[in-house]
């Protein structure tokens, strides 16, 4: 037994280092390829969207702070995940390089690569940290296919090449599983556990609710000191939460931990489509429809905020971004939440069957996503944006991707049925993960916002694999 661990741990380290150098290699690449500008000379290739938002808010407390602001109060209105910028700023400093041109405000180039190493490095250790506490809830074997799962599948590594959120995001969770899962944990990993929940949160929005499936799962599966470790876990939860909602208060005047953008994106994303379709009018007219009811929305509540240049915007969020002061601004993304409650509740059937089938959309692995988005994108001028999906090349990979992601489901199945009749809490606990994921996002439909559930499928992943292989050496044998 002694020699057959020794083995296992022999190949855990080579599928590690391995997967480690060969994210490293595709890393290189694409900064190789990428870390320019595209064809206006200005937009960086990499760094668009969200992720040039994060460089270019990091840069902005860089600035804050050779100004001798406070690092904890730097900063701008958190209209999305705040963790990401603070990063990058520290990665800034601790390289002295600077992100933007303050001139044109244009990324600088260089300096991206050792970026992508560190943050693959963090994610192979939070693999490595995750694969040493799962202990004995599964085989050796199932252990290593769910390793080799995590280190290589493709729709999963192809974001410690990238500047998406996703990489982080990946080891915290990997850290908090393995955390809950560690056998004879001390009062340190309650309290690394509850403040790791808090970070999740902070790198990405979504994360917020998840402590309550951490919650349920102590509450229903732990043995001794319940209370307490719950109180362990929350406190430093709390703390990282309230931390965010005090650096508003001091730098706004305004107490609020959710970024703004949780108050607009499904409205923006998801239901005024739904209104488009019941009203039988264009996403134009809903446009101006909706500025309407918002303006007087403003003369009624804010009127302090109302002026000829609000009237000028085409959309509600257009309108919501033209209000100057941060905390008339917030009141008003509470009025565009509210908003898109009364739209969801008005039309119940068309809700529920759009976000059915933007979880049909959600669930198709999507492993060329990071390719293709950087190469298609090259070639534009920076007006244009997902111009991909639009793309024949898009349509060409979809019976690809569809194939793929039955292939993997179909093994993820399996070990579905094989794990629940052998360690039912740790079914529970990934199901309840993966409906988390699927219950916040699954409206949206976009690919992207699927990948953290690849977290608690691989389990399932490595246990139907080893299923599948024991069967075929019962196969092989019983032919000989």
């Amino acid at each position: 037994m002694q020699l057959i661990n020794k083995d296992y741990s022999k190949k855990k380290f080579i599928i590690v280092i391995f997967s480690f150098l060969l994210s490293v290699l595709i890393s290189t690449y694409f900064v190789f390829q990428y870390d320019t500008y595209q064809l206006d000379n200005f937009t960086h290739i990499m760094l668009k969207e969200e992720t040039f938002a994060h460089w270019f808010q990091a840069a902005n407390i860089i600035e804050q702070l050779k100004q001798d602001t406070n690092f904890f109060i730097a900063g701008n209105e958190v209209f999305t995940k705040p963790l990401p910028q603070r990063i990058v700023a520290i990665y800034s400093l601790i390289l002295n390089f600077d992100i933007l041109n303050v001139e044109t405000n244009q990324i600088n180039l260089g300096f991206k690569l050792p970026f992508l190493i560190f943050q693959s490095l963090f994610y192979y250790f939070s693999v490595l940290y995750f694969y040493n506490n799962l202990g004995n809830l599964c085989s050796e074997r199932t252990k290593i296919f769910i390793l080799l799962f995590l280190c290589l599948e493709p729709t999963v590594i192809q974001y410690h090449s990238s500047f998406w959120s996703e990489s982080f995001y990946f080891s915290i969770q990997l850290i908090v599983l393995g955390l809950t899962l560690k056998l004879d944990k001390k009062i340190f990993d309650f309290l690394l556990l509850g403040f790791l929940l808090g970070l999740l949160f902070l790198q990405r929005t979504v994360g917020i609710f998840y402590i309550f499936i951490i919650i349920i799962y102590f509450i229903t599966f732990s043995n001794e000191k319940k209370i307490k470790n719950l109180f362990l876990i929350l406190i430093p939860y709390i703390m990282v939460l309230s931390l965010l909602g005090l650096h508003n208060y001091l730098r706004a005047d305004r107490f609020y931990i959710m970024p703004t953008e949780s108050s607009y994106s499904q409205y923006r994303y998801f239901t005024k489509d739904i209104l488009a379709t019941k009203m039988n009018k264009t996403i134009s007219e809903i446009n101006k429809i909706e500025v309407e009811k918002g303006l007087e929305w403003i003369d009624l509540n804010l009127p302090e905020a109302n002026n000829y240049e609000l009237e000028k915007n085409k959309t509600l969020l257009g309108l919501a971004r033209s209000i100057k002061n941060e905390n008339l601004r917030i009141d008003f993304y509470d009025y565009m939440k509210t908003r898109n409650f009364e739209i969801l509740l008005d039309y119940p059937f068309e809700t529920l069957k759009k976000s059915i089938k933007g979880m049909t959309h959600f669930s198709v692995l999507n492993p060329f996503f990071v390719y293709y988005d950087l190469e298609y994108f090259k070639n534009y001028s920076s007006h244009i944006i997902g111009d991909f999906y639009f793309s024949d090349k898009h349509k060409e990979l979809i019976p690809y991707r569809i194939f793929y992601s039955l292939l993997i489901f179909s093994i993820i199945l399996i070990g579905f049925f094989k794990l629940f009749k052998q360690n039912l809490k740790l079914t529970i606990l990934c199901t309840f993960s993966i409906l988390y994921y699927y219950i916040l996002l699954g409206w949206y439909g976009k690919t992207r916002l699927f990948v953290p559930t690849l977290i608690y499928f691989s389990i399932f992943f490595g246990a139907g694999l080893d299923f599948l292989v024991s069967r075929i050496k019962l196969f092989y044998l019983s032919k000989k």
